[in-house]
């Protein structure tokens, strides 16, 4: 049996590999523009509608004063706006994307994609793109289960 469990794990090692090497040069693509992993996966969260930053930090794994500096820099770049919390007292803002956020968002995915094209010239990824469409549709059917335990709630 623990042979089993080896040859299984054996087999999931390349695509772990795999998708670490191109976040790698996803960071890379990062580092020379303007806009870091955290910030785009922050603008990518927000696509799904506003979020209180409590929300954002713990969605991003990352302290409310952390996030708070992030949506900072957000603002000022004109890619995300605060919002009143309309189910609230007023008190409590939401952030939510801007139209300019989402042209960056955009680009950014572009930048992304000509780099994926980039470093695997001549590889038809036709079928990866196939697998990651199913693959982002169960992550997706899966996402409130998960951030439920880290936003300390029941889905």
């Amino acid at each position: 049996m623990v042979q089993r469990m080896a040859s299984a794990a054996d087999d999931r090692v390349p695509g772990v590999r795999v998708v670490v090497s191109i976040y790698r040069e996803f960071e890379q693509v990062a580092r020379r523009g303007d806009l870091s992993m955290a910030q785009y996966r922050t603008l990518l969260y927000l696509l799904g509608g506003s979020r209180r930053a409590g929300e954002l930090a713990a969605a991003n794994a990352v302290t409310k004063p952390t996030v708070s500096a992030m949506i900072t820099s957000l603002r000022q770049q004109g890619w995300v706006a605060d919002a009143v919390d309309e189910t609230g007292d007023g008190r409590v803002t939401r952030v939510e994307l801007t139209q300019q956020g989402r042209a960056r968002l955009a680009r950014f995915e572009e930048e992304l994609a000509e780099r994926m094209e980039e470093v695997v010239p001549g590889v038809d990824l036709t079928a990866m793109r196939g697998f990651l469409r199913e693959l982002s549709t169960a992550l997706a059917e899966t996402r409130e289960e998960r951030l439920g335990s880290v936003f300390g709630t029941d889905p």
